[in-house]
């Protein structure tokens, strides 16, 4: 193992493929509350407002929970 390394060393750095890109992907929380029925707007605006802070702008939303008066949702976004 060392040979290999003394080796790479040698020669320059361990090169890795030019295509090879990484992709990002992250959860977001968002929460909402209304009197009015409003809360699962509130909560996907949260969401997104979360990931747009982030520089997340391509995402879906994978749960929500729902309750009387509340909400919350979960956002999966990458990039």
């Amino acid at each position: 193992m060392l040979t290999l390394l003394g080796a790479a060393a040698v020669l320059g750095t361990i090169a890795t493929p030019a295509s090879a890109t990484t992709q990002e992907t992250r959860k977001f929380v968002g929460y909402g509350s209304s009197d009015f029925g409003l809360e699962l707007i509130y909560a996907r605006h949260d969401a997104r407002n979360q990931a747009t802070w982030a520089g997340f702008t391509d995402c879906e939303e994978c749960d929500k929970i729902l309750f009387p008066y509340s909400a919350t949702v979960f956002w999966r976004c990458t990039r």
